[in-house]
């Protein structure tokens, strides 16, 4: 084994303070006292803690785990409700911008839209590049038909819900 020649990067500097005890320009100024740790529900500091330890008794922890249960059960109790696009149900929202009550739901909105598109745009296209007489009305009748075609699919998936519900 070859041993490293001693260098800068080696050997530690034991003099890096200056004359009156001051750390050098070069270094953190961080505070030489090791922060103490409290406990989590009384506050007492505690004694040579545990890396994960956050009480400082069984009774403080079980105290402690009583709290976080009825705070997780309030925010669960405000979580705010949605309203699903496809089957016009209400649930309870996961993210602020969820709009479907599963992703089921959430595929068969984007999938009847997405087959709307070919004949929307064949419609949207006449009208603005086309410069075609009475365009605007077409679109309004396809957006229309796009509607009720959509209520009624709504209406089926508001149905099939139904019957599965009562199923479990």
């Amino acid at each position: 084994m070859k041993l490293v020649p001693a260098s800068m990067y080696t050997v530690p500097k034991i003099a890096a303070l200056g004359a009156a005890n001051e750390l050098p320009a070069h270094t953190h100024a961080q505070s030489m006292e090791v922060a103490q740790k409290c406990c989590r529900w009384c506050g007492k500091v505690l004694v040579n803690p545990r890396r994960n330890q956050e009480c400082c008794s069984a009774e403080c922890r079980e105290e402690w785990e009583r709290s976080k249960r009825m705070r997780r059960k309030q925010t669960a109790a405000d979580k705010p409700k949605g309203h699903c696009l496809w089957c016009e149900g209400d649930f309870e929202k996961v993210r602020q911008q969820q709009d479907f009550c599963c992703p089921e739901h959430q595929q068969a909105f984007n999938n009847f839209w997405k087959g709307m598109g070919p004949r929307l745009a064949k419609v949207m296209h006449a009208w603005r590049v086309g410069k075609v007489k009475g365009g605007l009305t077409d679109v309004c009748r396809e957006f229309s038909a796009a509607r009720e075609e959509l209520k009624d699919k709504r209406a089926k998936a508001k149905t099939e819900a139904k019957t599965k519900g009562e199923k479990r």
